[in-house]
């Protein structure tokens, strides 16, 4: 397994504890986020289509209709991908926080943060599918005043 690649040759033969088991399962899992990540920051998977070539008269009008193409699906990706990170760990933190032999200080907050982020994490997607950013800054001002 695993854990025997990280250990001396005189600890090879050694059965691996819940704590190792934890650590490269959670390693995993924040290097699978970390893909998932690159992969939308690097545009191997196309989330919006090419940007449109456009003239500076036309600049202002076309950033106003490209907007929703633009950054706005790599930051749900990216979004996503922490969600599911902080899911993924802290099933992993609770498996610990429910035990009375393992828990302690770090395990709660391990749980409870990360239940936390993913509330958070699941409201800011739905703020931004809900489309509500997308207000001109000068339309918010009008209103505003």
């Amino acid at each position: 397994m695993v854990v025997g690649w990280f250990r001396p040759p005189s600890q090879a033969l050694l059965e691996a504890n819940d704590l190792e088991l934890y650590n490269i399962r959670n390693d995993g899992w924040c290097l699978i986020t970390l893909a998932l990540i690159l992969i939308s920051f690097t545009n191997a998977v196309p989330l919006s289509p090419a940007p449109k070539a456009i003239h500076s008269a036309d600049a202002p009008k076309a950033l106003k209709s490209n907007r929703s193409n633009g950054a706005l699906p790599y930051a749900k990706a990216v979004v996503a991908a922490t969600v599911f990170h902080h899911i993924t760990t802290g099933i992993g933190a609770y498996q610990h926080y429910k035990l009375d032999t393992h828990y302690n200080t770090s395990m709660g907050i391990g749980v409870w943060g990360n239940v936390w982020l993913t509330l958070t994490g699941l409201f800011t997607l739905v703020y931004l599918q809900s489309g509500q950013g997308d207000e001109d800054v000068e339309e918010v001002i009008r209103k505003v005043k």
